[in-house]
């Protein structure tokens, strides 16, 4: 069976993570947090174990050599953790890391998911992994918004964005650093090249690689990248939290008024 962008299946990966999360949520509606939580570490626990199979069918298909696909540093791989601790230690921080940057990358792979095409068919395990690897992600977060575990001020927002900042500063070294001394070149948080077929590939057409010492970089790529992703969790941040928080002062200011 081979994958085709906007075919039935491509819709139904884009659809079906909402779908699933609003069942999720009105089904446990009247659970305990406690029992919510569960939910959303059992999911987690999934979702990592799908990461670590896939990783091990990639180092056995590849003769038992070091690659990079098996070191989880890739935005979505290193979400299944992020939500997996988020769930376990009741952390703000990372919940909202989830929320305002994993998710909406781990959708735009769903949406943008050109990289299933060249598999001559999506009838085995990476195939599956990559569909429902994302749409797990997309699923636990939304799940993690409805039960109300996402909580995200200005504070919480400015933690995030100072997280982002460092991880995706860290990926630019940790990119090089596999290219010079693994021979496994690498491109964790994409800041070494943009994703076929993403709109990313404009942010790179804007400048050039430049050599650093031994470092290669796109200086103008690495800042358009960086303040699109800045541009990304704030918009997800007015709309998903402050929005809301000031419509129901507004509503609850009318009602006062009027009483």
């Amino acid at each position: 069976m081979k994958f085709h962008l906007w075919s039935f299946l491509h819709y139904f990966m884009m659809i079906s993570p909402f779908i699933i999360a609003y069942i999720l949520n009105i089904t446990t509606k009247n659970k305990s947090e406690s029992y919510k939580q569960n939910i959303g570490i059992i999911l987690s626990v999934v979702a990592v174990l799908l990461l670590v199979l896939r990783n091990i069918e990639i180092f056995v298909v590849g003769g038992y050599a070091f690659n990079m696909e098996l070191v989880p540093l890739q935005i979505c791989h290193f979400a299944n953790f992020v939500l997996l601790f988020a769930y376990i230690k009741r952390n703000d921080t990372l919940f909202g890391l989830a929320f305002l940057f994993n998710l909406p990358l781990a959708y735009l792979s769903l949406v943008f998911a050109d990289g299933l095409e060249n598999y001559s068919t999506i009838i085995n395990f990476r195939g599956q992994a990559y569909i429902w690897g994302h749409m797990l992600i997309v699923i636990i977060t939304l799940y993690a918004y409805l039960t109300g575990f996402v909580k995200v001020d200005l504070k919480r927002y400015i933690s995030v964005a100072k997280l982002v900042t460092f991880l995706y500063i860290l990926s630019v070294f940790v990119n090089n650093i596999f290219r010079l001394y693994l021979n496994a070149p690498s491109n964790y948080f994409y800041t070494e090249h943009p994703e076929k077929g993403t709109p990313l590939e404009f942010f790179f057409s804007l400048g050039k690689v430049s050599t650093i010492g031994s470092f290669e970089v796109n200086i103008i790529y690495m800042i358009s990248l960086l303040l699109f992703g800045y541009f990304v969790i704030f918009i997800f941040y007015i709309l998903c939290f402050e929005l809301p928080y000031y419509l129901k002062h507004k509503e609850l200011r009318l009602i006062k008024k009027n009483t």
